[in-house]
């Protein structure tokens, strides 16, 4: 027994090492990507040009981007953190560079220290953070930061401008499913948590209570009544295989961005729904969109709608806003280059 109790202390131990030393590695990746990000600062410094001195340094996070793999604003963020942490708070940085702590929870501290606004605030969290962060969950440190700016920087100010960050986002997960998250005042998410719970609770039928719930905020935000919906018409970009929309194959339809998938019999049920349109956009045998063009400086809402399907996103490497929510611009310039398939190409505005 002794043996199997050492033996499975051997490799808890050799977990905890392997998590130190991803910390650390996260850590190393951090500092490289401040030194990276401060070159490229000083060397655009030369530039008398403020607009184009900016610029030149917005694309340091473009260029770490697509050597990490991730959107622009991903990088920014990491950047802004990690720099927050490093110039205000030099013990977490050092326990971050020793692996003490990781990546995670250095961005839950530099979002509490972005709230602080006096030096002897960030003295005080920075010195008593450090040991909590590295012996507690993310989810008990998170608690305790919020404890922390509530207690220490209490202010009408600092609750008028997180009350400005309130949206609305989704995020696609499998099988036709996904999550729709609100960032709204907390006295507002009690209010409609409690208002479908009482509502669901009023139902009784084979559902669970959640299912209810969740039935009841769809038919409240698509304004269904009787099964029919009453709310104005939104456009939803997804492409659909002719075979599956007849029944003949359930190959599933996909979104414009390629963000989420959708299960055949889900789509045909879509089509029986009243005022639902479609776009016929033709292919080759390999699934390419047939090129078009037109005698027009912008392009008609079909060839538009072609191209946002084809490219799905932004064109740029790191970049994944939806091409439905970017420009469509001529790679050749007007008027020498074509209003066509080929040169054209969905380009967010940043």
């Amino acid at each position: 027994m002794r043996t199997a109790l050492d033996t499975g202390q051997e490799i808890l131990d050799r977990i905890a090492d392997l998590e130190l030393q991803r910390a650390q590695i996260e850590a190393k990746t951090a500092a490289l990507m401040l030194e990276f990000s401060d070159l490229r600062r000083n060397e655009a410094e030369r530039h008398d040009d403020p607009r184009v001195r900016d610029m030149e340094i917005s694309f340091a996070a473009d260029e770490l981007g697509v050597v990490l793999h991730q959107p622009t604003r991903t990088v920014q963020v990491r950047l802004a953190d990690s720099r927050r942490i490093r110039n205000l708070m030099p013990l977490i940085w050092t326990a971050y560079r020793e692996g003490r702590i990781d990546g995670f929870r250095v961005s839950l501290i530099a979002s509490a220290t972005a709230k602080l606004t006096t030096q002897e605030n960030l003295i005080h969290l920075d010195g008593t953070i450090g040991d909590y962060a590295a012996t507690h969950t993310t989810a008990q440190l998170k608690a305790k930061l919020n404890r922390f700016v509530a207690t220490w920087e209490a202010s009408d100010a600092a609750v008028k401008e997180e009350r400005a960050k309130r949206s609305v986002w989704v995020n696609h997960q499998d099988d036709g499913m996904s999550f729709l998250t609100a960032y709204i005042p907390t006295p507002d998410a009690l209010l409609i948590d409690a208002i479908l719970t009482e509502r669901a609770k009023a139902v009784s039928d084979d559902r669970t209570l959640d299912q209810r719930r969740a039935d009841l905020f769809v038919e409240q935000m698509r304004g269904t009544t009787d099964g029919q919906t009453t709310s104005t018409r939104a456009v939803i970009g997804i492409t659909v295989p002719v075979t599956s929309l007849a029944g003949l194959d359930d190959l599933p339809s996909e979104s414009f961005d390629r963000s989420f998938a959708l299960p055949a019999q889900m789509v045909r049920e879509m089509t029986e729904q009243p005022g639902t349109l479609w776009f016929r956009i033709l292919t080759d045998p390999l699934g390419r969109i047939l090129d078009t063009t037109e005698p027009r400086p912008f392009p008609s809402d079909a060839l538009r709608t072609s191209i946002q399907a084809r490219d799905g996103t932004c064109r740029f490497a790191t970049c994944s806003r939806p091409s439905m929510e970017s420009d469509l611009d001529h790679e050749i310039p007007r008027p020498d280059g074509p209003t066509n398939g080929t040169n054209l190409r969905a380009l967010c505005r940043r």
